[in-house]
């Protein structure tokens, strides 16, 4: 609705306009304000932004409305405003640069329109993000780094991106809560759920190894949420430090019969990890967690795959590989063979949320 409303402005034909006039175009189209409070919400915070831009300038004398949470009712068009945003821009980018939904704030692209050109996919990817604020779940920085950018690492180490996420963000004067992402801190090694240990010997219990701090966040929350509810313990790999802290299992009840399953980075060095777990605790059986896999690859696939950040030595699949069907095995070795990458990260919180335990958990 916030570029329709800019449109509606900009296309008045008169230098003055009212705010019934703009209510009115947008009845024309099909939007009743007052039908829906988030249209008249959203209407509002429009105009304010508007007016803060010198886009509209309230008229003296304007009186104050209270059905439009007291905007004032009169102003003036100042149509060279928006022409003098960002001057390299073409009419077409500067319509849409003033058009960001607040609290975006575009005072530095209006002052250099080159970057905006080169930061536009991504800065229309957050407008996205900010108008759908309301019906996003909050996700861990990196799952919305990878969301927002197509990189993990873009905000919270932006020197290792690709993309220089966090730089984009200060642009535009957002925090993480914004755009609805939350830092998670280092977990010590373990989250179980309280009958973990009552069921030793009774029933079979599923341990989830996995390798990123993140993704360990989320799902141990999904357990917790009952997404998960077929988890009994979550361990936090850390990369290659599992091969030596898997010998902790015992301490925190892990016995050789439960069922162990591994979820890492689909590449080369996370596929690495994996067989080297493998073989230095056999007695443990641990397997691939292939459901959680094909999540990544149904979700981003070998064509949203990403170059690796530097050199992996390439070692081999097996036996991570054969635990998969073949069309699955066709895709991970599609990917390492072109010494690409996908993070973890491309599995957020939302997606989880669309699967109940039977869909994952008995997959595993």
């Amino acid at each position: 609705m916030d570029r329709l409303i800019r449109t509606i402005v900009l296309e008045h034909k008169n230098k003055r306009i009212h705010l019934t006039d703009i209510e009115s175009a947008l009845k024309e189209r099909g939007i009743n304000l007052f039908a829906d409070p988030s249209k008249q919400h959203r209407f509002i915070k429009t105009v304010e932004t508007f007016i803060a831009r010198g886009i509209l300038e309230p008229l003296k004398g304007a009186r104050s409305l209270q059905q439009y949470g007291r905007l004032p009712d009169k102003y003036t068009i100042h149509r060279d405003v928006i022409a003098g945003v960002g001057a390299s821009l073409s009419p077409e980018h500067r319509n849409e640069l003033i058009s960001l939904s607040p609290p975006i704030n575009i005072d530095y692209y209006v002052a250099h329109g080159d970057q905006y050109l080169r930061d536009r996919d991504h800065i229309l990817r957050i407008d996205d993000l900010i108008l759908r604020r309301e019906e996003c779940e909050v996700l861990t920085v990196n799952e919305r780094s990878y969301e927002l950018f197509g990189d993990e690492k873009a905000i919270a180490m932006p020197d290792e991106a690709s993309v220089k996420g966090a730089l984009i963000l200060r642009n535009l004067r957002l925090t993480l809560e914004d755009i609805r992402a939350k830092q998670v801190f280092e977990p010590f090694f373990s989250i179980q759920k309280k009958d973990f240990s009552d069921l030793q010997g009774k029933a079979e219990r599923t341990v989830l190894i996995v390798e990123n701090k993140d993704t360990f966040w989320t799902l141990q929350q999904a357990v917790t949420d009952g997404v998960l509810a077929g988890i009994h313990l979550v361990v936090y790999g850390e990369g290659n430090a599992i091969l030596k802290k898997f010998e902790y299992i015992a301490t925190v009840g892990g016995v050789p019969d439960d069922r162990y399953r591994y979820f890492g980075d689909i590449d080369s060095e996370g596929i690495s990890i994996y067989n080297r777990l493998r073989a230095r605790y056999p007695e443990y059986d641990i397997r691939p967690a292939t459901a959680l896999y094909a999540l990544i690859l149904q979700k981003a696939g070998p064509a949203g795959a990403r170059p690796l950040r530097r050199p992996q030595r390439a070692g081999p699949l097996s036996p991570f590989i054969d635990f998969f069907d073949a069309e699955t095995k066709d895709a991970i070795r599609q990917i390492v063979t072109a010494e690409q990458y996908l993070p973890q990260e491309v599995l957020n919180a939302t997606d989880l949320s669309r699967f109940g335990d039977d869909g994952l958990t008995s997959a595993f």
